[in-house]
């Protein structure tokens, strides 16, 4: 129990300072305003993303996706495979779970 929270920790505290760094090399004042006012915070999105998944987090991110405050969740699977979860900045709501698909180009 006590490794298990100290993975969460871990995890959560790269993926807030990967927040921070993404954020602060934005040029996107409206994504920064949308992150400020999200009612969900990057640690309660990274447990509902781990929730209902066999693998663990690899990432986390928030973006503005079509206008909407969201964060993306990538997990691996014991397999290897990814999918990609994407949650509702401000309600915590699963909008999409599916495989990944690398979108950043």
């Amino acid at each position: 129990m006590k490794h298990s929270i100290l993975k969460v920790a871990l995890v959560v505290s790269s993926a807030l300072s990967a927040a921070g760094m993404a954020l602060a090399n934005t040029s996107d004042a409206e994504e920064l305003k949308m992150f400020s006012e999200a009612q969900i915070d990057i640690q309660q999105a990274l447990l509902i993303g781990m929730d209902g998944t066999d693998g663990k987090v690899s990432s986390i991110e928030f973006e503005s996706e079509d206008g909407k405050a969201v964060y993306e969740v990538v997990a691996v699977a014991p397999d290897g495979s990814l999918s990609e979860i994407v949650i509702d900045a401000n309600d915590g709501t699963i909008i999409e779970r599916g495989p990944y698909v690398d979108d950043d180009d």
